[in-house]
This record gives C-alpha cells, sequence and structure tokens, in this order.
C-alpha cells in the first residue's frame, strides 16, 4: 500500500521542520560498510515486569490465515555512533546462551513463524543531530518511493525530524497497532502525541529506552562510613530531593593524595556527566517544551521550578572541588569507573546502561532515581537522555502497512512475554543489580519516564545552551533564556504547523 502524499507537499514540511531544528549537523549517509544481518538489541515498557506476571498474548482480530509468503520484514537501525550508542534490538540469528540475545531470537523465530516471514536489520553508522544517518536514508527512500524498509529503530533527533518531515507513518493510522496496549509505553502517548499524530514510539519492543533512562548509582561503603540516611528510605518516603542529595554530599570530597588540587586521584560527592543538566531539569517535572491539551506543541522551559532546581544543583555541583565532570578532561569513561570502583565518589550521576560497568566492583553500589526538586513534587520522572534515545518508526511510503502493523504488534506482544523479563530479571536484576532495593528503585525509574519534545526538536537550541552552561559554569539561566526565547517561539510555530499540515 503506497502512501499518496505528493513529494512537493513532503518537500514543503521538510522544510517547516528544518527551520525548526534551527541547526543541523549534516551527516554522511552509511559507511561502506552496511551490515545485513538477522534480528537482535534492547527495549522496555513503562513498568518492569517480572516472569511471574506474563501470560500468553495474541495480536487482536489479526486474520487467523495472516501469511506473508517468506516477506523480508527489514529494519534500519541507526543511533549515535559517535559515541558507540549503536542499539539493535532485533538482530539474534541463534542461540548463543546469553539470556537478552536468546529471548530476542525466541520472539522474532515466534513471529517469523506464525506469519511466513525473516526478520532483518540492516545497520547504518553514523552521528545524528536531526539530519544523521537515519533522517537521510529515509528521506532518500520516501522521496523515491523506495520500500526496501518496513521499519526503524532510528535516533530521536532524527524521528523528530522526520517526523515534521511527512516521513514517517502515523502510528495512530497504523492498521492493527494498538497503542493503548501494556506492550507500549503510555508515557510516550502521552509526551509525543503532537495534534493527535504519533510517529514514533517505544515500549516492550525495544530495551534502548531503558539503557537511555537518567539515573544515579551511589557507593554503599560511603555511605555507611559517613553515617549519612538510606537513600532508598529516602526515595520511598518522596523524600529523595536535590536538596536532600546536595547535603549528602557535602563532607565528602577529599585532597586524597594531598597535592592541593583536584583530579581523577581524588575524592568526589559526585561524578557528573554533562547531558545531566538536561535529565536534573525534567527531574523537577520541567519539560523544555510541552503538548498543551489542544494537542499544540509550547514553551514550558523557563519557570520558578527550573530556576529552583538549576540554582541548587549549580550551587552544588559547579564547584571542582565537589564534582568531577569527568567530559571536561576525556570522553573516555575509564577513568570515572575505575574512581567509583575505587569508592573515590558518593555519587555517579549518567544512565541506566552504566550498571552493566560495575558487574565486577568490589564495593556494593545501589542505583536511585533523578531526584525531585521538593516532597510536594508528586512523581519522579526519569529522563530519556535525547542523544541516546532510539525509537521505533516506519516510514510513511509503504508496501503494505497492514502487513507492517501486523508484525509490529505482534513483535511488541512477544516481547512482553520474552525480552522485558529477560532484560529486567535475568540481566539487570541478575547480572548488574545487587540487592532487593535496587530492584524497587529500578520499577520506579523505569515506571517514571519523561520525554522531552523540546529537547528531540532542539527547539531554541536548548538542549545545546544547558549544555554549555555547565561547560562554562555560566550562573545566568535566566540570560541563557532570553537570549533564545524568540527563536525557540520561532521553532515551536513551525513545528504545529508542520503537524498541522500532515494528514490535511
Amino acid at each position: 500500500m503506497k502512501a499518496t502524499k505528493t513529494t512537493m507537499k513532503k518537500q514543503t514540511l521538510l522544510l517547516l521542520c528544518l527551520s525548526a531544528v534551527c541547526v543541523i549537523t549534516a551527516c554522511a549517509d552509511a559507511k561502506d560498510g552496511t551490515a545485513v544481518t538477522t534480528a537482535d538489541t534492547t527495549v522496555s515498557d513503562t513498568a518492569a515486569i517480572t516472569a511471574a506476571e506474563t501470560e500468553d498474548i495474541a495480536v487482536a482480530d489479526v486474520p487467523a490465515d495472516a501469511d506473508f509468503s517468506g516477506h523480508t520484514f527489514t529494519f534500519l537501525v541507526t543511533g549515535n555512533t559517535e559515541n558507540n550508542w549503536q542499539k539493535n534490538d532485533f538482530h539474534a540469528p541463534e542461540e548463543t546462551g546469553d539470556v537478552l540475545n536468546d529471548a530476542r531470537f525466541r520472539r522474532n523465530l515466534a513471529v517469523e513463524e506464525r506469519f511466513g516471514i525473516k526478520i532483518e536489520t540492516e545497520e547504518q553508522y553514523g552521528q545524528t543531530k536531526g539530519a544523521g544517518t537515519g533522517f537521510l536514508t529515509i528521506e532518500k527512500c520516501v522521496m523515491a518511493g523506495d520500500t526496501a524498509y518496513d521499519a526503524g529503530m532510528i535516533a530521536g533527533y532524527d524521528c523528530a525530524t522526520l517526523a515534521c518531515s511527512g516521513m514517517l507513518y502515523d502510528l495512530c493510522d497504523m492498521p492493527y497497532v494498538d497503542l493503548s496496549q501494556r506492550w507500549w509505553d503510555q508515557r510516550v502517548n502521552e509526551d509525543l502525541t503532537i495534534d493527535g499524530k504519533l510517529y514514533y514510539t517505544t515500549g516492550d519492543i525495544s530495551t534502548a529506552d531503558n539503557d537511555a533512562t537518567g539515573a544515579i548509582l551511589f557507593n554503599k561503603k560511603i555511605v555507611q562510613d559517613y553515617d549519612l540516611p538510606d537513600p532508598y528510605a529516602l526515595v520511598r518516603d518522596g523524600k529523595w530531593t536535590i536538596s536532600t542529595m546536595v547535603e549528602m554530599g557535602k563532607n565528602i570530597a577529599s585532597d586524597l593524595n594531598g597535592d592541593s588540587k583536584y583530579d581523577k586521584n581524588d575524592r568526589y560527592a559526585a561524578i557528573i556527566w554533562d547531558d545531566t543538566m538536561m535529565g536534573i531539569i525534567n527531574a523537577a517535572g520541567v519539560k523544555c517544551a510541552t503538548v498543551k491539551e489542544d494537542g499544540k506543541l509550547e514553551l514550558t522551559f523557563y519557570n520558578d521550578r527550573l530556576l529552583s532546581m538549576f540554582e541548587q544543583y549549580r550551587d552544588a555541583y559547579y564547584d571542582n572541588s565537589q564534582a568531577y565532570a569527568y567530559q571536561r578532561v576525556s570522553y573516555d569513561i575509564t577513568d570515572p569507573v575505575n574512581m567509583f570502583s575505587n569508592d573515590q565518589s558518593l555519587f555517579f550521576f549518567q544512565l541506566l546502561d552504566l550498571v552493566t560497568y560495575f558487574r565486577d566492583m568490589k564495593t556494593d553500589f545501589g542505583i536511585l532515581p533523578l531526584p525531585k526538586l521538593d516532597e510536594q513534587q508528586e512523581r519522579y520522572y526519569s529522563t530519556i537522555g535525547s542523544w541516546h534515545s532510539v525509537f521505533l518508526c516506519a516510514p510513511v511510503v509503504q508496501e503494505d502497512a497492514e502487513r507492517t502493523g501486523i508484525i509490529l504488534e505482534a513483535l511488541a506482544a512477544e516481547s512482553y512475554n520474552t525480552v522485558t523479563p529477560a532484560y529486567y530479571e535475568k540481566t539487570l536484576v541478575g547480572k548488574y543489580i545487587r540487592d532487593e532495593e535496587s530492584e524497587e528503585m529500578l520499577d520506579i525509574i523505569l515506571s517514571s519516564h519523561v520525554y522531552d519534545l523540546g529537547w528531540f526538536y532542539q527547539v531554541g537550541k536548548y538542549c545545546d545552551e544547558v549544555l554549555y552552561m555547565w561547560m562554562e559554569k555560566d550562573e545566568d539561566m535566566t540570560s541563557r533564556y532570553e537570549r533564545r526565547e524568540k527563536i525557540a517561539v520561532r521553532d515551536i510555530e513551525r513545528i504545529n504547523e508542520a503537524f498541522a499540515e500532515l494528514g490535511s
């Protein structure tokens, strides 16, 4: 079933979208070594599902005789390979003994056998910032009417540009895809639907969203040595706030070797990753941009909650003797991992994927959500890192949209039964998480996802501005906001205009 939109209309929408994204980093197409393989990767839904809670799930209303006669169902897989963040949830050509790989293999096989298809993936490598490899490849296919890819797992920045350019299929209209089902992340429906349209999503079908979720590790030995409050109890009681976190770290830092300078040889309150600045803003319940009740996007970046969260974070962690900002030294994570393993920091701010580095750490560690602004805040907010996000989508040009919808829904439902329990129970909990309390924290983190369209669409370039503030130790958030406000408002207008045009 081919798309009926005209090429001229797509080009008009593309221009609107590229204007909204502001400055786009052009990237080359795939490297010469384009890989075609049979399916694998990582994903999660909004709540951790234990094996005991799984059940047999079938895709509703699918014709009993649905058989797609040997069709090769191909996923385009791209990500931010500049930082080696390439996630392939579907490549699992054989069982290897690895729990997560084997769960993906069984999921793929069940869907392949049921519908007479073969699942393959094509990985393309490159950078992303809205016009990366994923965007360029899908754009080329749509413009040419090429149906080489049934679906994609594509970086968030590129998904945003593709969506408002009219290059993606509205998943709300995709036959047989039921986004209200438990295997789709309901936070996505809430956060990413503009004007009633949703062009990319995630859920149990992928674990990449979980890996890209903001979280904090804490060193249990330091907590014990300094007789600090139990972080788990603070989270449970709703008292895990920015002020509490800062207070816990006040007396931890030390010039261990006595050389009168702070570097990788010393101890800190926190080891901090640059992108945590975006996460800490979202943790206060603030978004750069938010979808209003009327379905339109609005700028919501600047308010008293943002200022309060930023000022407390700034006052505590701009101090080089309190926080080790490792990316200001090197983007290599080796030193900060060794430092945390050697009890040189109370906290480590990064993504949930960070836990995979500490399987052999001798000292016990725990995992926590990003803190609330205050105790009155109703819930925790665990942001999905925009640079590392990867979403499921489908090109608007489809050979058979019904087939695509059936396969995607079947894969998502099967993932609920097989992949999520393997990822959660056997991989995160079984391999990396060390105590029952961290399992509880994991549930909280994965059920509190927040997706910020202001970051994904680079509205006002505030996603960069907050990083520059951190890098430059700039204390004036108000001036940063005001310098970009008019640009941000225009970006929002262009995005809303583009979505209004889609489907009309």
